[in-house]
């Protein structure tokens, strides 16, 4: 019976305790196959690795060299790099507090004993002159002469007769000048002082000078208009104290005050009735007209006729 039974177990491929399952054989063997080769891969790799110098001592040394090269911490480079940026913004920034600029107008007085005009300059800023006639029409430059030409440059260089705008900048801190300018049928030079190293800079400064110059428009009376300083005042769109300002309807962007019983407009309109008592224009083309009050005005806009009212008369 027990040689039957073996018999039977031997014709199924089996063999007592030592039968193992196929399957099972070949897994054991992709298993010891996988071994060897991460064996075998693990030698390579420290082989590699002693090749290259991969080791604790190449490791140390590489930490000392890179010690030497950058010995400082990240956050000691950043607070050495704020440092530096901080140097060199201190370095580059003007001395003081950093000038106010303006523009303004100034009246030329041509009389003998008067003072030049002050032109307050700034290195590192550029001063635009304008020179104007009473009528506020260009005045054209012919030529300039400076007391200091090695502290300011000036622009053109060489006057053609038909610009009447000269751009001047300081190209020292605090050294100071003169400047002559003669213009275009004027025997007398415009006197100027220029001023470094100021509070406050001239971006544009618009130079009235007395008279008619070759470019003014012909007038009703046929004779110069003399440059009032409170005209002035009213154009460069500053009233002096105790003006009052008033309203204008429809005038756009029109001002208008009353100061010492007259009424002061400030507009680009051409101002046509009542009849002003004086007038002054600037290049822009804004006018300033000093007239008696009134509640109604007419102007012009380029043809088109308009009535404003005053308000607050």
């Amino acid at each position: 019976m027990f040689a039957s039974s073996a018999a039977l177990a031997s014709s199924f491929g089996v063999s007592g305790n030592t039968t193992q399952n196929p399957s099972s054989m070949e897994m054991m063997s992709q298993e010891q196959t996988g071994n060897s080769q991460v064996d075998n891969s693990s030698a390579e790799s420290s082989d590699q690795s002693n090749a290259l110098g991969d080791t604790e001592i190449s490791q140390e040394a590489f930490a000392k060299t890179l010690n030497n090269l950058m010995p400082l911490t990240t956050d000691q480079t950043k607070t050495l790099k704020k440092a530096y940026d901080d140097r060199k913004k201190v370095v580059s920034e003007s001395p003081g507090v950093a000038p106010k600029p303006t523009s303004s107008s100034v009246i030329v007085n041509l009389s003998p004993g008067s003072t030049p005009p002050v032109i307050r300059l700034r290195a590192g800023f550029i001063t635009s002159l304008v020179f104007l006639d009473s009528t506020g029409e260009p005045w054209p430059i012919t030529a300039y002469d400076l007391g200091n030409p090695s502290s300011f440059n000036i622009q053109p260089t060489t006057p053609d007769g038909k610009t009447n705008t000269m751009l001047v900048q300081a190209a020292s801190t605090y050294q100071s000048g003169n400047l002559a300018v003669m213009l275009k049928g004027q025997n007398t030079p415009i006197m100027l002082t220029l001023m470094p190293g100021q509070k406050a800079v001239d971006y544009r400064v618009d130079l009235r000078v007395p008279g008619f110059g070759p470019n003014a428009k012909p007038t009703t009376d046929g004779l110069p208009q003399s440059s009032d300083p409170m005209l002035l005042t009213f154009l460069d769109g500053v009233a002096p104290q105790g003006a009052k300002a008033v309203k204008i309807e429809g005038g756009g962007d029109s001002q208008a005050w009353v100061y010492a019983h007259h009424l002061y407009v400030r507009t680009r309109l051409t101002l046509l009735s009542p009849s002003w008592i004086s007038t002054m224009s600037s290049p822009d083309g804004t006018h300033v007209y000093q007239l008696t009050e009134a509640p109604v005005i007419l102007v012009s806009d380029h043809g088109k006729l308009m009535q404003l009212k005053i308000e607050g008369l």
